[in-house]
């Protein structure tokens, strides 16, 4: 790394995990960046639960976070146990093939499952004072001598050196600049959570309580997770975060006909329509399985549209890129798109560091970074074919 990087304008869209993840890599080797995000505040909205982090996104954070972070990370995760429990609505083992990328059983290390806000305030810590919230991007424009002016919404502008998309699926400099085309896969996931209060314990099956389960259905899926975290850890670096509580996290993932739904770009049903089709849905299910949907935290409940975006072509680099889902939305049945992100975050940071001029460092993030990229999104989409129970394997 030459002295010059040090004092480049680095501006990220977005304090997502994939953003923080960048700057947290950045910091850790004395770079400085700027992050400009789009909500009021970190926890404006809801950001899910559980995610899974397998040993490709583990490394990645490993390299971007400084020691007490990492370890902070790895303290704050649920239990992982290897293997996953497939089973019927009836609670009876079941034979069904699983999504490659979930094969737990024949890794030495289970995937870990921290919760999504934890994780993002790990990510966040040492950050604060390089985000700006309430900064959404309207538009930018490439200068002349490769500097790039960016214009918000609130009519501020920032001028940078690089900069690099972060902000979603939504993302304006994803679609527009890296040519990101992205589908609506007319699946959805409707998502849920369960707290651990002594009647749901005692209602719920004890095998749902240990690991991951997975129920195959007609044209879609259940996935439950135990996230029992090890409070024996807990030292004053938790205090920095929010507090949570063991819960179990579940999702439904599939067609929406088989919920009596149409398909659609988004979805506005409340928590007690989204209670009331899932109640219709399992009826004749096992009751310590249906326990679960019934002390279910109303408030927790969403149905979210897939989204997948399309292989990409490469697109003229320059002094502007992207990563995340700004760059690769994928189905979520492949458990990749976070993992991904963090891959991104890490190259990314490498390849500034061994390069003195920033557009050859993010040509050749962009050339590698679409190549397995577009391999996630295939076995993301074929993981969802599985979860629908329409894929055959070849």
């Amino acid at each position: 790394m030459t002295q010059k990087h040090t004092q480049k304008r680095i501006a990220i869209i977005g304090a997502g995990l994939g953003g923080l993840c960048l700057a947290q890599g950045l910091k850790k080797n004395g770079i400085d960046c700027t992050i400009f995000e789009k909500d009021p505040a970190l926890n404006t909205r809801t950001q899910g639960y559980r995610i899974r982090v397998n040993e490709p996104g583990r490394n990645a954070l490993q390299e971007c976070l400084p020691s007490h972070l990492y370890n902070l990370f790895m303290e704050t995760c649920a239990a992982s146990y290897p293997g996953m429990n497939v089973v019927t609505t009836t609670l009876e083992s079941s034979k069904n093939e699983l999504v490659e990328s979930w094969s737990d059983g024949i890794k030495e290390i289970p995937d870990l499952k921290p919760n999504r806000l934890t994780l993002r305030e790990i990510l966040l810590q040492g950050l604060q004072k390089q985000i700006s919230f309430g900064k959404e991007l309207a538009s930018w424009k490439e200068l002349e001598n490769n500097e790039i002016e960016l214009h918000f919404t609130d009519e501020t502008t920032y001028t940078a050196d690089l900069v690099i998309a972060a902000d979603g699926v939504h993302s304006k400099i994803g679609a527009q600049h890296c040519k990101d085309q992205k589908v609506n896969t007319g699946n959805i996931t409707i998502y849920g959570r369960t707290f651990y209060s002594p009647e749901a314990q005692k209602a719920v099956s004890s095998q749902l309580q240990k690991g991951t389960s997975v129920i195959v259905g007609n044209q879609f899926s259940l996935i439950t997770d135990a996230m029992v975290f090890d409070f024996s850890k807990k030292d004053s670096s938790w205090d920095l975060l929010s507090p949570i509580s063991n819960y179990f996290y579940w999702a439904f993932i599939g067609n929406p006909k088989a919920f009596d739904l149409l398909p659609a770009d988004f979805y506005t049903h409340s928590g007690e329509d989204i209670a009331h089709l899932i109640t219709q849905l399992t009826k004749g299910w096992h009751p310590q399985l249906t326990a679960l949907f019934e002390y279910a935290d109303r408030k927790s409940l969403s149905i979210t549209p897939i989204r997948s975006s399309l292989p990409k072509e490469p697109w003229k680099s320059g002094n502007i890129t992207a990563l995340g889902d700004a760059v690769h939305t994928m189905s979520p049945a492949g458990g990749v798109g976070a993992n991904t992100a963090f891959i991104d975050a890490a190259l990314l940071t490498a390849n500034i560091l061994s390069n003195n001029d920033i557009s050859v460092a993010v040509s050749d993030y962009e050339s590698k970074m679409r190549f397995y990229s577009n391999r996630a999104i295939e076995i993301s989409l074929q993981g969802g074919e599985i979860l629908h129970g329409t894929y055959e394997k070849k």
